[in-house]
């Protein structure tokens, strides 16, 4: 017993520092996206882990960054501001349940994340910018680039 009475326990949790080095990466690459444009900003990713991982408790940090991080693009690429929380807010309170429970395929909801994350997006920048009488958005083939783009990475997330 004497012989492990040197070793303690450390009490520094890494996933809080991890989580914000993770978030200051994905800001560099945002910057960076914004001069190579093929570059996804990666909305339909974090809209698929805030959805698989909105009830667990230990998440929120990095799903507080992620919106975080939704603001930031938003204010980068001259969109609406809180257009993306408002479209979580939307899906999470009056379509979350009646398509969870339509799907059983995980695969099928997953591209039902993205799809709803980038289209959604899309839709409602163009709602509130006819409402607020701003210039309106174009849908162009970037979209369809970010949408296949987080296809591929949602699907290889376990």
């Amino acid at each position: 017993m004497q012989a492990l009475s040197y070793m303690r326990r450390s009490r520094f949790n890494l996933r809080p520092f991890i989580s914000l080095l993770l978030f200051a990466a994905v800001v560099v690459y945002e910057s960076i996206g914004t001069v190579y444009l093929y570059l996804t900003p990666m909305l339909g990713t974090g809209f698929y882990l805030w959805r698989k991982y909105y009830q667990e408790k230990e998440y929120y940090y990095p799903i507080m960054l992620f919106f975080i991080y939704t603001l930031y693009f938003e204010i980068d690429r001259d969109m609406i501001l809180f257009s993306f929380i408002l479209l979580a807010l939307i899906y999470h309170y009056f379509l979350a349940s009646w398509f969870e429970s339509s799907f059983n395929c995980d695969i099928c909801l997953r591209i039902l994340y993205v799809t709803y994350a980038y289209l959604g997006y899309f839709v409602l920048n163009l709602f509130m910018a006819f409402i607020f009488n701003q210039p309106l958005p174009v849908f162009d083939t970037f979209y369809m680039v970010y949408i296949i783009a987080d296809f591929i990475i949602v699907v290889l997330l376990p």
